[in-house]
Formats: C-alpha cells, structure tokens, sequence
C-alpha cells in the first residue's frame, strides 16, 4: 500500500523526533544519529520547498486559466457584438448575416470561406 504525502511527510517528522530524543540510546547501541537526522531534516525542508512550488504552480495554472477564460469570453461578446452591427447594417435576412450566425450555431473555429465569397 502506498502513503500519501501528508502520511510520509508525518513519517518522517516522527522520526526525527524519535531520534532526536533517543539520540543517547542510538548512540550506546553503536549508531550516531546526528547525521541521518540532519540529512533528513535537510531532505524535509527540500521536499517542504518542492510542496510550495508545486502549489504555487497550480495556483498560477487556476490563474491563467481564469484569465484565457475572461479574455476568451471579452472577445466571444465583442465578436458577438460585431454580429448584431453587421446584421443591424445589412439585415437579419441578408445571406451574409445568415452565414455569419452559422459560426456559432455549429461551433466550427473557422468559416470554410472568407465573409466576401458568402
């Protein structure tokens, strides 16, 4: 079974712990535990900073993402806008307005021909 990382992350804690305040133990049984438990601190804090990075990393992803999304709506509704001008020019019944509200009807990103060829 594997851990998580909050249950790894404790793991170690602990341990540290452990040995810090059984370091005279450890010692007399023939293991000095001061570098382990130095190196382990260590390994923690890089892991600790690794955690930090990664969260403000996903932080930054929800931020672009909400910001491509508002920009995408600004020029959904401006494109939308441009919409109701030409066909307030031409005409709701003009072949060229009525090709133009296709685009959004069938969700294609590109119209097949250019607005002059409708």
């Amino acid at each position: 079974m594997s851990l998580n990382e909050s249950k790894k992350r404790d793991f170690v804690s602990q341990l540290i712990v452990i040995m810090e305040q059984n370091t005279q133990k450890l010692t007399d049984a023939g293991f000095d535990p001061v570098a382990k438990i130095e190196q382990l601190k260590a390994e923690l804090t890089t892991a600790d900073d690794a955690e930090g990075k990664q969260t403000e990393a996903a932080a930054a992803a929800k931020d672009a993402t909400k910001l491509a999304n508002e920009t995408l709506d600004t020029v959904y509704i401006n494109g939308s806008a441009t919409v109701d001008l030409i066909s307030g020019l031409l005409g709701k019944n003009d072949n060229l307005v009525l090709e133009i509200k296709k685009l959004r009807k069938s969700g294609r990103g590109k119209a097949k021909n250019s607005p002059t060829e409708f």
